[in-house]
């Protein structure tokens, strides 16, 4: 396939799995805040998520998250005790979370196929892929967030494992991570098939 063409089937599964995003993202991530809050409260065992939701701030659809602290916090030489009234209120936009996904299934949608039984092979191995690149951002850049609030208050310039992933992530690190599932993916289920055959 010539790359014109290839740029062609990219660009046109980029624009319809955008416009599913826009039309199904909001009810989709609704779904999914469940898991997300009991992602973060495993990952981090000093904070506490109280509430977390989807709200409207100006034009923009946030995802808004409320915590708690639950155990003591060493920040620098700074320490915050667990005080059952202590909050935080955290906000970011939605449709961040959503740009490594459609990314992804753009790219598998895209990348032509030798045989017709890749394409079943890879729209099986994409629903865990999928779960899996969601896992990775949207639990640890909430919860980044949450650590980033005492950093700036306590320990500006300190920085850990949680903040440098989510750094990650937001300086390209989502599409690098799409660009990687969608190969590994696509070369599975070319193998597979190619056994098959």
């Amino acid at each position: 396939m010539s790359p014109r063409r290839l740029a062609l089937r990219f660009t046109a599964s980029l624009c319809l799995v955008g416009t599913l995003v826009l039309w199904q993202g909001e009810a989709m991530m609704r779904g999914l805040l469940g898991p997300i809050a009991l992602t973060i409260d495993l990952l981090d065992r000093h904070h506490s998520v109280i509430a977390l939701g989807i709200a409207r701030v100006g034009a923009d659809t946030v995802i808004r998250m409320e915590a708690g602290i639950r155990e003591l916090i060493v920040t620098g030489t700074h320490v915050t005790h667990a005080d059952p009234r202590a909050r935080a209120v955290i906000t970011t936009p939605l449709a961040t979370f959503w740009l490594a996904p459609t990314l992804f299934i753009a790219l598998l949608a895209a990348w032509p196929a030798q045989r017709t039984a890749e394409w079943p092979l890879r729209a099986l191995g994409a629903l865990p892929a999928l779960a899996l690149l969601l896992a990775l951002d949207a639990p640890f850049v909430l919860d980044a967030l949450l650590w980033g609030l005492h950093r700036d208050a306590h320990d500006p310039g300190g920085s850990s494992p949680i903040l440098v992933w989510s750094a990650f992530l937001k300086s390209g690190g989502r599409f690098v991570l799409a660009g990687l599932f969608a190969g590994v993916i696509v070369g599975l289920a070319g193998r597979v098939a190619f056994r098959r055959a």
